[in-house]
């Protein structure tokens, strides 16, 4: 009688599926690592340090608009593509203001447009397109002497108003 011959192991089903499984591991985790790196996030801010030793600055330059009694209505015009901006308040007479509209998580939709006084109180700027979301929208002087700063969504038909509490308000046209 002849017995069977074992086959050698690389013919046999079982050794390949055991090695296919930690294979497959490895070739999904490189892929992983490439979308990784490919797609990296610009949520943190390479100059954090910087940013850190600013806070009390951006707190005196808040708490200055507070003791000036400071108040801004932004009103955005999507006909016209102008956005004009009423302040009132003790300020002296300013050259420019700045209005950063900043978004949470992407740097990307991130704008800064500057505003040419009309008279006194009005301020007038271009805006070419707005992004749409949840944005924080800071109003402040080419000095920096003091800031405006609320979070709204965007686009919107209201008028914004940034007062010296920080909080949103809407006021209709």
């Amino acid at each position: 009688m002849k017995t069977p011959q074992a086959q050698p192991w690389y013919r046999q089903f079982w050794p390949w599926f055991i090695f296919s499984l930690p294979a497959t591991a490895v070739i999904a985790c490189m892929f992983t690592i490439y979308i990784a790196v490919q797609n990296s996030p610009n949520l943190v801010n390479d100059n954090y340090y910087q940013e850190g030793l600013s806070i009390n600055e951006r707190i005196k330059q808040d708490n200055r608009a507070t003791e000036l009694s400071l108040q801004a209505n932004l009103i955005f015009s999507e006909q016209t593509g102008k956005l004009n901006v009423y302040l009132s308040g003790d300020t002296p007479p300013l050259d420019t203001l700045t209005l950063s509209i900043f978004a949470a998580g992407d740097a990307e939709l991130d704008r800064s447009y500057s505003l040419k006084p009309i008279n006194t109180n009005l301020f007038s700027g271009e805006l070419p397109e707005l992004p749409k979301g949840r944005f924080y929208i800071s109003l402040e002087p080419q000095h920096r002497e003091w800031r405006l700063l609320t979070e709204t969504v965007l686009p919107r038909q209201e008028t914004l108003v940034l007062g010296n509490n920080g909080a949103e308000q809407t006021a209709s046209e």
